[in-house]
């Protein structure tokens, strides 16, 4: 009887559980260095469910008032236009999703684009992190000095939404960066390097061999179309997608991955284990108020 219950409790957790930033620390993590109270133990799991009240405040978990105060201070430094990472963690990755990471320049007014992640996201044959579920990105060059919002956001390919905010310190670019050179990988595992502002004739790409013909795959038409050029202003970058929170906005549900409408100029592609589609209804990626 007692093991049939710890099944069911254990089937019910990962029912349950999802995945939450980690590094850079979002505000009232365990790992934030700064929290001084009883860490948030619900920041693995998605708007409207679970914790008390269950649904939590858009933007960032309600936590904005945290900046400007000890326990919201940066737990990262970044300078504008470095390379950077972030990672996730948790015990149940849905074997994958789509996920964007931004800033907000404006405390939480409007929240902007640095890269999309459209499928395997979280990495779906990675585990639960953090090792492995690592995901690189370029900060915005000209994202404005000073302590700023970095966020996440995950689609689980369950109609879910999750958010996770932090602070981070942004400095001024440390040296003149070199033309953005951006690479995206293909449905069929090709791997196209394009240099700003983005033209597709002037991608190379690389593909594996085609096992059966012996030659090199072609490369899919759509190999490199998305991609904007890196070299777009913060403030024209777009707003990051908020769906699957009773607007009307709906993200595709099990059979399929989230493109976003609108994933701005750094876009990941998807490995191709599951279609793409776009959100259904009303998406709009301006920001919602929650009464919490």
């Amino acid at each position: 009887m007692h093991s049939h219950l710890g099944a069911l409790a254990t089937l019910l957790a990962l029912t349950l559980a999802h995945m939450e930033l980690t590094s850079p620390a979002p505000f009232n993590s365990s790992a934030n260095p700064h929290r001084r109270t009883r860490a948030d133990p619900y920041l693995q799991y998605p708007y409207d469910c679970c914790g008390p009240g269950a649904r939590w405040t858009y933007p960032c978990r309600g936590y904005l008032p945290l900046l400007g105060t000890l326990e919201g201070a940066p737990t990262a430094t970044w300078p504008a236009g470095s390379q950077q990472n972030w990672s996730i963690s948790g015990i149940g990755n849905h074997y994958g999703g789509s996920c964007q990471v931004g800033f907000s320049a404006d405390r939480g007014e409007s929240f902007r684009v640095a890269t999309s992640n459209e499928g395997n996201c979280p990495h779906r044959k990675a585990g639960n992190g953090p090792e492995g579920q690592v995901f690189n990105f370029t900060v915005p060059s000209d994202l404005p000095p000073g302590v700023q919002v970095f966020a996440w956001t995950w689609y689980n390919r369950e109609q879910e939404f999750n958010m996770n905010c932090g602070a981070v310190n942004i400095t001024s670019p440390s040296r003149a960066s070199d033309p953005f050179v951006s690479a995206h990988e293909t449905a069929k595992n090709c791997t196209c390097t394009c240099p700003a502002p983005t033209n597709i004739s002037t991608c190379a790409c690389t593909c594996p061999a085609d096992l059966s013909t012996g030659r090199r795959s072609e490369i899919p038409d759509y190999a490199g179309q998305r991609a904007e050029g890196a070299d777009v202003a913060f403030h024209d970058r777009p707003e990051m997608l908020v769906a699957d929170v009773g607007t009307g906005c709906i993200t595709p549900k099990t059979t399929a991955e989230l493109n976003f409408p609108q994933p701005g100029s750094d876009v990941v592609a998807s490995d191709g284990e599951y279609p793409m589609e776009l959100p259904s209804g009303p998406c709009r990626t301006v920001a919602y108020s929650s009464g919490g």
